[in-house]
């Protein structure tokens, strides 16, 4: 049976399902995966609504395939201690028994982004907006993360130019952040507060899909990098640690993967507009891969060789 032919019975069930979870089994064993099923490895973390991810129905983004990832993030979306800590999430995660990632080892990502509704943000605006984030276990901080930043909020002209790339303009406002190496190592304006690359305008590339690899080795040491392309132009070659030596962070330790939205500090907009709501805010994922090469994950790639989409 087709996989677009199932997706046209699950686009049935899920109007008739009233929200539910909905799964159906075809012979074989083989699982279809409904409204709230997670991909394999991965499940939802801290997102309370059933429309916090589900994958995509007939009619909206899709990268490559019959399917994306869609996440939704609305104003009132956490559990504690999310909600006492003034944040909001609409997030999945790597389970921590099938880790793809390890300090001191080298790793590929790439995956393709789609922001449906987001634009530009002042200070008075952010919500401190995570797009992706590699964690190790345990109260360490976010080695890595994707962030939206909001307009003159950080150093890029005067920051170290051995720690950040000061290339770029300032409508880029979704960066790579090493949160990890900021906390450690006491990084402030001088090292523009651990955010290293500028990647790409979320405003500029609203309602466009946006090709994202990564190579990296999450190193407690001088060996460690991060290189990023965005839409085959490399945007970010950062080299030096990735994580502070500490008993977290000893070799082959597993790194956590997580995408979604993360809301992770909403106190600036909630004293700004107490009596506004947060906007929604929607976006998809595609093609989400690790490997051990580019040739592995890169969507671009894959699509013009003709290597088939993640369904």
């Amino acid at each position: 049976m087709s996989r677009l032919w199932t997706l046209g019975i699950l686009a049935l069930a899920v109007l008739f399902g009233c929200g539910q979870v909905i799964t159906i089994s075809m012979s074989g064993g083989q699982q279809v995966a409904g409204r709230g099923e997670m991909p394999r490895g991965y499940e939802r973390f801290l997102s309370p609504a059933p429309y916090n991810y589900r994958f995509s129905v007939p009619g909206e983004p899709v990268r490559a395939g019959a399917v994306a990832e869609r996440y939704e993030l609305r104003d009132g979306d956490c559990v504690e201690p999310d909600c006492a800590n003034r944040r909001l999430r609409a997030e999945i995660r790597e389970s921590v028994k099938f880790p793809t990632a390890r300090v001191g080892q080298n790793i590929w990502y790439g995956w393709s982004f789609y922001n449906d509704n987001l634009g530009a943000v002042t200070r008075d605006q952010s919500v401190g907006a995570v797009f992706g984030q590699w964690k190790l276990s345990g109260d360490a901080p976010t080695v890595f993360r994707i962030v939206q930043t909001s307009k003159g909020e950080l150093n890029w002209a005067n920051c170290d130019p051995s720690i950040c790339n000061r290339a770029g303009t300032e409508t880029e406002d979704v960066v790579a952040e090493l949160e990890y190496m900021r906390v450690a190592s006491n990084w402030g304006a001088a090292q523009n507060n651990g955010d290293v690359c500028r990647l790409f305008s979320m405003a500029e590339q609203r309602g466009k899909w946006v090709d994202i690899v990564i190579n990296t080795n999450f190193a407690a040491d001088n060996d460690g990098y991060l290189r990023i392309w965005v839409n085959g132009v490399l945007r970010c070659n950062y080299f030096g640690r990735m994580v502070a030596a500490s008993p977290f962070a000893s070799n082959k330790m597993p790194i956590s993967h997580r995408r979604g939205i993360f809301a992770s500090y909403t106190k600036p907009f909630r004293e700004a507009h107490p009596d506004s709501i947060i906007p929604t805010m929607v976006v998809y994922y595609d093609e989400f891969r690790s490997g051990e090469s580019r040739v592995d994950v890169d969507p671009s790639g894959r699509l013009t060789n003709g290597f088939p989409p993640k369904d």
